[in-house]
């Protein structure tokens, strides 16, 4: 590679400056926390050695600096062509010994070599630890689709029939997604995972017959409508927090089976009743945003099962959520409805 010969004339004697300024970095390093000596050369240029302890400034001295000039040459043109900047990595080992062990440690130097200068960063701890977290934590979008409905009184099992409150069993439907984080717990082949984030939810409460929600000073009741309704429900939003514990026997490559158990809290942001009629052969409808004495906070428990072939996969899984507290409020002169729902989980 051909390189133009006043560069070239330039970074021998840029070699030549850092040599000479090395005993002079060291005295004012020890004055001070940190120090940044700059080297201008050509028309906009320069060389940027900053250092930051009395430590750095006696390591600088064992850098090669020629080495560094003669890959700066060879480099240039290529950081020329990119516009962008080359990374040339060092690795130096060193070793300590005490009494009963010898341990071998490695640093790592990164020589950043662009238009504009040398910068060099040293890898610390810090940044290994936080390589560590995320190569076992991951971001998921989970997405819920499924039917949602109610018990009563604690029958579990047992939904309401011939009740004025009763739903349609495949209109009443659920939907949720989220922001999921999911995090290992101890080595790489452990089975136990823990899920964590934020989740947006709806139940929608489908009414049979011609039913629909109405609050009155009373309480809340579900009287027929004047008209013949095509659509009655029940709409309530929250916004939950959802911690879930996985075991996940899954290997790359290799499916197995997923059980995943938790909980969730929510507070619900939004509710509203919207019916649909014909009046004189037109469509209509009607939409009101009220509380409807629904409980402001729900709580619950939640389960998975699925299949997968690998543990941050979450796969095709069916899930099921039951709220342990009631749907309404005690004033709201209705049974105890425990809201549940299921589905499949993408």
């Amino acid at each position: 590679m051909k390189f133009k010969q006043t560069n070239l004339q330039i970074l021998f004697t840029l070699a030549l400056l850092v040599g000479f300024m090395l005993s002079a970095i060291s005295k004012s390093s020890a004055q001070s926390k940190a120090d940044t000596v700059l080297i201008d050369f050509g028309d906009s240029s320069k060389v940027t050695v900053y250092i930051q302890n009395e430590k750095d400034a006696k390591e600088i001295r064992n850098l090669d600096w020629n080495l560094i000039m003669e890959r700066t040459a060879n480099y240039i043109d290529e950081a020329h062509q990119k516009n962008g900047k080359v990374e040339i990595e060092k690795t130096t080992n060193s070793t300590t010994e005490d009494s009963t062990k010898t341990a071998e440690n490695t640093k790592t130097r990164t020589f950043i070599i662009d238009l504009n200068g040398i910068r060099i960063e040293r890898d610390d701890d810090d940044k290994e630890d936080r390589k560590r977290f995320w190569k076992r934590t991951h971001h998921q979008i989970p997405i819920d689709f499924g039917l949602t409905n109610y018990f009563q009184d604690g029958n579990f099992g047992e939904t309401p029939t011939g009740k004025p409150y009763e739903l349609r069993s495949w209109g009443s439907r659920y939907f949720a997604f989220g922001t999921m984080f999911k995090t290992q717990i101890g080595g790489q082949k452990s089975p136990l995972l823990i899920q964590y984030g934020l989740e947006a939810s709806w139940n929608n409460f489908m009414f049979t017959g011609d039913n629909y929600t109405l609050e009155t000073s009373n309480g809340v009741e579900f009287p027929e409508y004047e008209y013949d309704l095509d659509k009655s429900k029940l709409t309530a939003a929250y916004v939950n927090l959802p911690v879930m514990i996985h075991l996940d026997f899954a290997e790359k490559n290799k499916k197995s089976l997923k059980l995943a158990f938790g909980g969730y809290a929510g507070y619900r942001v939004g509710s509203y009743t919207k019916i649909v009629y014909h009046e004189n052969g037109d469509r209509q409808k009607d939409k009101e945003h009220s509380n409807f004495r629904l409980n402001d906070w729900r709580y619950g428990v939640r389960a998975e099962i699925g299949i997968g072939e690998d543990k941050f996969d979450s796969g095709l899984r069916l899930f099921f959520n039951y709220d342990i507290n009631t749907l309404f409020t005690d004033n709201s002169n209705l049974p105890k409805l425990n809201a549940f729902s299921f589905g499949i989980k993408l």
